[in-house]
């Protein structure tokens, strides 16, 4: 008999992919095993489900969002303060349920005498969210508000107010400020609730003050 020309014969891969030949070959295993068809279902349903975990987690390895600490959105604050040595009031606004940042500022009294830190980043804040819920929002600053800026906060809404230094800590520093604490304002705005918590990396932001040059502001 005459033999015609060799054909490669290439196996049959199953379909669906890796996944599903890793499937196929558990099903093979488990029946020559004796389980069944309940068993191998339940198993394969298993195998699956671990399957797609194994997915998610790649594909986000960060899973779920973290809320971060005070500690951290308080050094971003710190970030942005030594952008101006010479006035060294750093901002950050954050949205309190994902950690997000959505606005940041520092003082810009250079430009203005009315944009200090936190003026800066309500503005910028306000010009790119416009339709924010502001009542879900936290504001940390290297230094505790001073009354024009706390009033700023009670009227964009901001529910609470991280600080790390304190205005009795600046005015013993040599720094001019109004004498009037940022809790006040707050305790004399009936129509918000706001709440203000001091000391958050106090040390650190007392750095930053400490060290910088005199001006119109520090003695």
């Amino acid at each position: 008999m005459a033999k015609g020309p060799m054909r490669k014969v290439t196996p049959r891969q199953p379909e669906g992919g890796p996944c599903e030949a890793g499937v196929g070959s558990r099903r093979r295993f488990l029946r020559s095993a004796g389980l069944g068809a309940l068993g191998i279902a339940a198993t394969t349903v298993a195998f699956a489900r671990s399957g797609s975990r194994a997915h998610a987690s790649t594909s986000n390895p960060e899973g779920s969002r973290q809320k971060r600490s005070h500690e951290y959105f308080m050094r971003r604050a710190i970030g942005m303060a030594k952008k101006v040595p010479r006035f060294p009031f750093g901002v950050v606004i954050v949205r309190r349920a994902t950690g997000e940042i959505v606005a940041e500022g520092f003082n810009r009294s250079s430009e203005n005498p009315t944009f200090h830190g936190e003026i800066d980043a309500i503005n910028r804040c306000a010009a790119t969210r416009r339709s924010i819920d502001w009542t879900a929002l936290d504001l940390y600053t290297t230094a505790e508000p001073c009354p024009m800026c706390q009033s700023a906060i009670e009227w964009a809404g901001i529910s609470t107010v991280y600080y790390g230094t304190s205005i009795p800590s600046l005015q013993s520093h040599g720094w001019s400020q109004i004498d009037i604490r940022a809790e006040e304002v707050a305790r004399r705005t009936p129509f918000r609730q706001t709440k203000v918590i001091g000391g958050i990396l106090e040390d650190e932001c007392n750095v930053l003050f400490d060290a910088a040059p005199k001006s119109e502001f520090k003695k």
